[in-house]
């Protein structure tokens, strides 16, 4: 998404806004789609509530289109659409029926949140500060792989957004060119259909601030224990007297899964595929069909990963004797087991991640393919990430399944990989240490 400047000086007081808003909507522009009129009405209150980072395309698919709750943005682009449609008729609405309007509306592209901007800002709002003519060719390579601007981040907000988008454009930096194991590994999932879903599970957390958002009905909100006051403000600005919040967040991905994320990327921008990021709560298993998708998250929160690895050789289980979440076999792995180790403080020092493909459809061969990358931790789910995206390892995997008879990749597979933590959790380093084919 380009960089836009300052939309204006002074924010816009609401009333302005509300001007604005009804002057849109009883506009001759608008006065022909109900939808388009539902559209715009419903992100500015959103907006105007303080609430513009919750919108998502989903949201906006129920509340203001009237989708039914399985509405799938996967399977129905309506919203994309209308939002597309949306932004030509606020332009000719400004340029011919109401030039001398001093607020105006406008919907940035890749995003659903609208902002209301003085006529005096507006042309430059409409005017991205890079010169597209000036853009280094390898910069321009990577704009060709477009991530709505919740893709990454998920609503969780601009630290990890930021993140993520670094983390990215790190990886996409260096050569796009894919190494003929790694592209192997991949192929499975470059099947007839181009159309590739990442879809990225969240844990649900609690958000913890002196600066909480007004109550939603569907949103409970409660007092901080005044243990976490010290936690708080060691790495924090904590204003004297503040009042400590929480508020539970289901749309903010694990660390490890935002870099398992730029490395699925990465790769996928080197063999010319540029997907669709969506957080699992969008695009559940079902709507998933025959299509080629690569899950990441782990069974204890994503719900797609914890079905499709239930009848897998390898799965994560509570070791009833220890009490630790570990991976544990079955079938031909029946009896062996790969516990986490822990540090002098009780943190992880060693932890275990899960590669698993399988076909998309199981009773056909021409459909696409799942890619799974799962762990104990999200250290573990980056470690299988890092090793699937590795050529040494994938030629050491080759290498390792010829031994036993096997001409190149199986349809599917799982690799257990072992993974070192650092005391902040961060991934260390990872190896090989077991395999299990599924089907030849």
């Amino acid at each position: 998404m380009p960089a836009y400047p300052n939309a204006t000086s002074e924010p816009v007081d609401i009333s302005e806004k509300k001007a604005a808003l009804e002057a849109a909507l009883a506009s001759e522009a608008l006065g022909r789609s109900e939808h388009l009129r539902a559209f715009l009405a419903f992100v500015c209150q959103m907006e105007l509530e303080g609430r513009a980072a919750e919108l998502t395309e989903y949201l906006i698919g129920v509340k203001a289109l009237g989708r039914p709750k399985e509405y799938s943005p996967l399977e129905d682009s309506s919203v994309r659409t209308r939002a597309h449609e949306l932004r030509q008729k606020l332009k000719k609405f400004y340029e011919v029926e109401f030039p001398k309007a001093t607020i105006q509306i406008q919907l940035p592209k890749g995003s659903y949140a609208p902002r209301f901007v003085s006529a005096a800002a507006a042309a430059a709002v409409e005017t991205p500060i890079a010169d597209p003519a000036k853009i280094p060719p390898n910069t321009a390579a990577r704009k060709r792989l477009r991530i709505p601007s919740w893709a990454i981040g998920f609503g969780a907000g601009v630290i990890i957004a930021s993140l993520a988008s670094w983390l990215v454009i790190v990886r996409l930096e260096r050569s796009t060119q894919v190494d003929p194991a790694v592209h192997r590994a991949w192929s499975p999932l470059l099947g007839k259909d181009s159309d590739i879903v990442v879809s990225v599970g969240t844990p649900l957390q609690m958000l913890v601030s002196p600066y909480m958002a007004a109550k939603t009905a569907d949103i409970p909100k409660y007092p901080a224990p005044k243990e976490l006051y010290p936690l708080f403000s060691r790495y924090r600005p904590m204003p004297p007297d503040a009042t400590l919040e929480m508020q539970p967040m289901q749309k903010a991905p694990l660390l490890g899964d935002v870099q398992s994320l730029a490395l699925v990327l990465g790769v996928l921008q080197g063999l010319g595929v540029v997907p669709r990021v969506l957080p699992e709560m969008n695009v559940p298993l079902a709507s998933l069909g025959r299509k080629s998708a690569v899950l990441i998250g782990s069974p204890w929160y994503s719900r797609s990963v914890a079905t499709l690895l239930e009848r897998a050789p390898w799965t994560t289980a509570l070791d009833p004797e220890t009490k630790e979440v570990g991976l544990f076999g079955r079938g031909p792995q029946a009896g062996r087991k790969f516990l986490p180790r822990h540090g002098p403080r009780g943190e992880y020092a060693e932890v275990f991640g899960l590669v698993t493909v399988l076909p998309s459809d199981e009773h056909s061969r021409d459909g696409g393919a799942f890619v799974i990358f799962s762990g104990l931790t999200s250290v573990g789910t980056h470690g299988a990430a890092a090793f699937f995206t590795s050529p040494a390892n994938m030629k050491d995997l080759m290498v390792r399944l010829k031994r036993e008879g096997y001409a190149g990749l199986p349809s599917s597979y799982q690799v257990v990989v072992r993974c070192r933590a650092s005391e902040d959790s961060q991934l260390l380093r990872y190896s090989y240490e077991a395999h299990q084919v599924i089907t030849r």
